[in-house]
């Protein structure tokens, strides 16, 4: 996660479990109910979300993440001292895809969003994976087709 504050600075706030020499995730000890893991710390004040990952293994351990980036703010948290503030993130992703016929030929736009439509891309591995179109006609038929470029 990555926050800006009223003054511009930014801070990254990570989850992820710390790790030793020997690659080997760290235990935590749980913080009334909390895992400390999950707690952070931040001087008081107004913070805009500006950016996001999210990591998920699938069941043959792939590590698939999306990473989100909205330079105007995604979302505003308040930090008040002495008191804990919940920051969530809709984990959705919504791709939408459009066609139209031009003089030029068929234009395809694709929108991958998160959260407030927040422009993110996909990833599996380390890799940023592209995402496949097929444009049909009203019989079926395959007019255009392939893949998406980011950017």
């Amino acid at each position: 996660m990555f926050l800006q504050d009223g003054r511009g600075e930014i801070w990254r706030v990570a989850w992820e479990k710390p790790i030793n020499k020997k690659k080997q995730a760290i235990q935590i000890p749980s913080v009334k109910g909390q895992t400390a893991a999950r707690l952070r710390s931040l001087p008081p004040g107004v913070y805009s979300v500006i950016g996001y990952r999210l990591v998920r293994r699938d069941n043959r351990k792939t590590t698939w993440f999306v990473s989100a980036t909205a330079p105007r703010g995604i979302k505003r948290i308040a930090i008040v001292a002495g008191r804990r503030t919940r920051l969530k993130i809709d984990e959705r992703v919504e791709v939408s895809c459009a066609a139209r016929a031009t003089k030029k030929g068929l234009r395809i736009t694709m929108v991958v969003a998160g959260e407030k439509e927040t422009g993110l891309s996909i990833y599996r591995g380390k890799e940023r994976i592209s995402i496949g179109y097929r444009v049909t006609n009203a019989q079926g038929q395959s007019v255009a087709e392939g893949q998406m470029e980011y950017g």
